[in-house]
């Protein structure tokens, strides 16, 4: 998999970018995977609010246009995977952490 240009954050001497795939389930209930590259990001939690922000401004209309059918699926797995270059240049993906149980959150309630 060949990721393009990405400006990364300096972290500890290292570029960092996240990559954040987030379920979703169409209106058709059909199970898809987005994935968001996030730069800039000091660590991984901080990709995932990144990446969950821009999935809510993707489905407000303000990014593709075609997210009025598609909602995050609260308590799937959320896979987060680190962007690697190589001195070289090459860039790859780091293994995901088997260990990792983040998951989408449950939408907030408001009582009235």
């Amino acid at each position: 998999m060949t990721i393009g240009t990405v400006s990364m954050a300096k972290t500890s001497g290292s570029p960092v970018a996240w990559l954040v795939g987030l379920p979703f389930r169409s209106a058709a209930a059909r199970a898809v995977r987005l994935y968001y590259v996030v730069a800039d990001a000091e660590d991984d939690e901080q990709a995932v609010r990144v990446a969950l922000e821009r999935a809510d401004r993707d489905r407000d209309g303000n990014g593709h246009g075609d997210g009025d059918d598609r909602q995050l699926s609260p308590g799937t797995p959320i896979e987060v995977r680190r962007v690697l270059r190589d001195p070289l240049g090459n860039t790859s993906l780091a293994v995901p952490s088997g260990c990792d149980g983040r998951r989408v959150p449950e939408p907030v309630r408001v009582a009235g």
